[in-house]
């Protein structure tokens, strides 16, 4: 039987594999040594969807494939997010799981080639592709709550951020045009990050006054990089710029009050505390979900507008029960 050490591996969820696709990988599992998968599946032998009940009878929610395939599985999840809307087979959840992975890939790309054009590109793509599976009859809020990813990076925090702002967006009453522009605006918020230094991103204990100084610097650092630009709105360019300003003026990096704050920018910053607070973070393990709500409940009308964080809650509270 194949084995191998786990560094040779990578995880790909069960829930993204779908028989009716070509997938042809060799498949793993893990084996009673934690360190050395096992093979599961070879490529020659297709899964059916026997195989898969099977697997999450088991709760088996992980495979793995070999860190050589990775460039072909991403391609598979591409094709599975952008081009199966019309297999019987493919759920709204499904996509939304295959599209959450394929964000992440690519905003990590995007972001590490330091290009503007080209991550505002991406994102814009990306955004018009997650707005059109949230605005699916078949989609639900829970879907996309079972599939987001939370470890520490500022690629998967803005993933998690614009998806959950597009679900927000929509039960806000939004058409599907806006909530592509504010899902890509979701992706962007946090741009500025990639100029704060990364040992101060990632420190692990509470971080000191100059430290916090540098971070707050990011919605500026990100706007300066984005305002030029022909091709983002006034509310994407606010979504970078205000989602850390607060309804009673305490924000930051202008601290401006009520109105002055763009509607995008608030719905923006309900999100981002959600996602930060519901996440892995250096200094913190992730809070559970409906203790974020108790705790952002209570500056509701203080650093959150009222409405939206009500529309939030409501969402949440039908999605998670932990």
């Amino acid at each position: 039987m194949t084995t191998a050490t786990s560094s040779s591996f990578i995880p790909i969820s069960v829930s993204t594999l779908v028989p009716s696709l070509t997938f042809g990988l060799n498949l793993f599992q893990s084996g009673e040594q934690q360190d050395r998968p096992v093979l599961y599946r070879g490529q020659d032998y297709p899964l059916t969807n026997v195989d898969l009940q099977r697997l999450r009878d088991r709760g088996v929610s992980l495979l793995y494939i070999e860190q050589q395939d990775r460039e072909r599985y991403q391609h598979y999840l591409r094709e599975l997010a952008f081009e199966s809307a019309d297999d019987p087979e493919v759920s709204s959840s499904v996509r939304a799981q295959a599209l959450s992975s394929v964000v992440r890939d690519v905003l990590a790309s995007a972001f590490d080639g330091q290009d503007n054009s080209a991550t505002v590109a991406a994102a814009t793509q990306l955004g018009s592709a997650t707005a059109e599976i949230i605005c699916e009859d078949s989609f639900a809020a829970k879907d996309m709550s079972r599939v987001l990813s939370h470890d520490y990076a500022t690629f998967t925090h803005s993933t998690n951020v614009a998806m959950y702002a597009g679900i927000l967006a929509k039960e806000l009453g939004h058409d599907q045009a806006t909530i592509q522009l504010i899902t890509t605006g979701g992706l962007l918020h946090d741009l500025g990050k990639l100029e704060i230094d990364e040992r101060i991103l990632c420190k692990p204990g509470r971080l000191d006054e100059g430290e916090f100084r540098e971070v707050k610097r990011h919605p500026t650092l990100g706007f300066v990089q984005l305002a030029a630009r022909s091709d983002l709105t006034l509310g994407q360019l606010m979504m970078v710029y205000q989602h850390h300003e607060r309804i009673d003026g305490r924000g930051y990096p202008v601290g401006l009050v009520g109105e002055d704050i763009h509607p995008w920018a608030k719905l923006c910053s309900v999100v981002d505390v959600f996602e930060a607070l519901t996440s892995h973070r250096p200094y913190r393990t992730p809070m559970p979900k409906l203790r974020a709500l108790e705790l952002m409940e209570r500056d509701s009308g203080k650093a959150f507008d009222p409405e939206v964080l009500a529309c939030w809650v409501e969402i949440t509270r039908s999605c998670w029960h932990d």
